[in-house]
């Protein structure tokens, strides 16, 4: 009898449940929104944890009705989410405070703070990555000085993803990627590190940190019946650690072999391949699939986020098109990027929508523009200015030393063949895609199958279960108008820095 896997995604803006064969096919999916509030205050990305989990498990419900699968022929649970940002519980697994996402940069002032104090490079050093505001550490510090009654009545610290693990199982548990990647393991050791709280001052954190895991597929718990009744899902099915969305996406593409990069255009810019080295400089490095090996990433926290802002805020004339001919709005807005041609475009975008960017103070910015100005060109150097920070990342990571012979792109642009071109060219490689709609939840669900003996090993789940698409090529002839027009786009970003330090 046929075994399935459940992955499941947690997104910023949605949970993604998703029910695959031993093949990897989509059996069936359900999505519902992370119920995000809205912040009156400044550097404030909050979510309601209590209303987080009937949205997930209303999703992991509704996908199982669709399927009309027998509960007990799940096999496992697998899940990712984004890392960093915070949910706090109370000692008997409460929630406490609204959650935080990981662009939330309340706590920016703590991250000078360590930078005045000297402690800054230390913590750089025993996380090896660079340390940003959205992370748990400086999160923490923040509740313990602004928010003191909360912060004394700390139980337990998760993160997104955890928490959805946490109500499924009961257990208090992480592993070591997602909290490798959040800045709070010693990276050399891949565990707590004592000295790290000390230096975060929030030493008092330690007794309340979650079980680690120190695989992603290693079971941490099994769905309890209360959990079972919330779902639809049998008592008992096990449940795998996890991992970060970003692995995940690796994952999901089969991404493991040597020279591949995978690039995560979803609402980040994510770049990432895996070594047995500690990359300095890398905005982070993270505990990868195998002991001694890293996975190398190198981000900001735009990417198709720009292009989620540019829908709403700039999307009429593309949906009124879209209204007119009855054919899809993203359709209609790829059609009209693809139309301008790159040799007569003149706007240029910086895509800083959101933090962690390349400075603190950086904001999104379109440059160039006159009265004669088309929505399709500004729709254009949007595309282009994404496709820019994916290429100063990887160009950081071969720089670095890492093996680029391929990009395969993963997220919601990676759907999009306009997308997909201008991204060949601009960071002159092939670039592949999965014929999957969900890789990340994919990857999850891969995970749940190698953790749980479906899969003997991730070689033999990608055989069976990831299907790649032919790539993209680029076209030589416009490497070098690109580059010319990556160089002003990067003298543009240096200038902005004149300003920014201003802010």
């Amino acid at each position: 009898m046929e075994s399935y896997l459940i992955g499941i995604d947690g997104g910023s803006t949605s949970i993604k449940t998703v029910l695959f064969d031993q093949c990897g096919k989509e059996i069936a999916s359900a999505s519902n929104p992370t119920m995000r509030l809205e912040s009156h205050t400044p550097g404030f990305e909050t979510f309601d944890v209590d209303r987080l989990w009937a949205s997930t498990s209303a999703s992991i419900k509704s996908m199982l009705a669709k399927a009309a699968v027998d509960p007990s022929r799940i096999a496992g649970i697998g899940m990712c989410s984004f890392g960093n940002g915070l949910i706090i519980l109370d000692r008997d697994g409460k929630s406490i405070a609204p959650g935080v996402f990981s662009q939330d940069y309340r706590a920016n002032t703590i991250v000078e703070g360590y930078k005045r104090e000297g402690s800054f490079d230390r913590i750089n050093d025993i996380i090896k990555g660079t340390l940003y505001a959205g992370e748990p550490g400086p999160i923490l510090r923040w509740f313990k000085d602004q928010k003191p009654e909360v912060y004394e009545k700390i139980g337990g610290i998760l993160l997104f993803k955890d928490y959805l693990m946490y109500r499924l199982t009961g257990v208090f548990a992480t592993d070591a990627n997602i909290f490798g990647g959040s800045a709070m393991l010693d990276l050399t050791t891949t565990d707590y590190s004592t000295e790290l709280l000390n230096l975060y001052g929030i030493p008092e954190i330690e007794p309340f940190l979650p079980k680690l895991a120190t695989e992603s597929s290693q079971i941490v718990g099994r769905v309890t019946k209360r959990a079972a009744d919330e779902t639809g899902l049998k008592p008992g099915t096990p449940v795998v650690a996890g991992m970060m969305d970003v692995l995940a996406c690796l994952v999901g593409a089969g991404a493991t072999a040597d020279g591949i990069v995978t690039a995560v255009a979803g609402t980040w810019c994510i770049n990432e391949t895996h070594s047995t080295r500690i990359i300095p400089g890398a905005s982070a490095n993270m505990p990868y699939l195998t002991k001694g090996e890293y996975l190398n990433c190198a981000f900001t926290g735009a990417s198709g986020s720009n292009y989620e802002w540019f829908c709403k805020a700039m999307g009429g004339e593309a949906k009124f098109i879209a209204e007119k001919q009855g054919g899809s709005y993203y359709e209609v807005l790829n059609e009209l990027i693809a139309s301008v041609p790159i040799e007569t475009s003149k706007v240029m975008y910086l895509p800083f929508v959101a933090q962690p960017s390349v400075h603190p103070n950086a904001k999104a910015e379109f440059f160039n523009i006159d009265q004669n100005t088309t929505y399709a060109e500004l729709a254009y150097a949007l595309a282009e200015g994404v496709a820019f920070m994916h290429r100063y990342h990887i160009r950081f990571l071969r720089d670095s030393g890492c093996k680029a012979d391929v990009v395969r792109l993963t997220g919601g642009i990676a759907k999009s063949q306009v997308w997909a071109r201008i991204f060949a060219d601009i960071i002159e490689l092939p670039i592949e895609t999965v014929d999957c709609n969900e890789v990340g939840a994919l990857g999850c669900a891969i995970t749940a199958g190698v953790g749980t003996g479906l899969y003997k090993s991730y070689e033999e789940a990608f055989e069976q279960a990831v299907k790649i698409n032919p790539p993209v090529t680029s076209h030589s002839e416009n490497f070098e108008l690109y580059e010319k027009r990556y160089q002003n786009w990067s003298r543009l970003i240096e200038i902005m820095n004149i300003y920014w330090n201003e802010q």
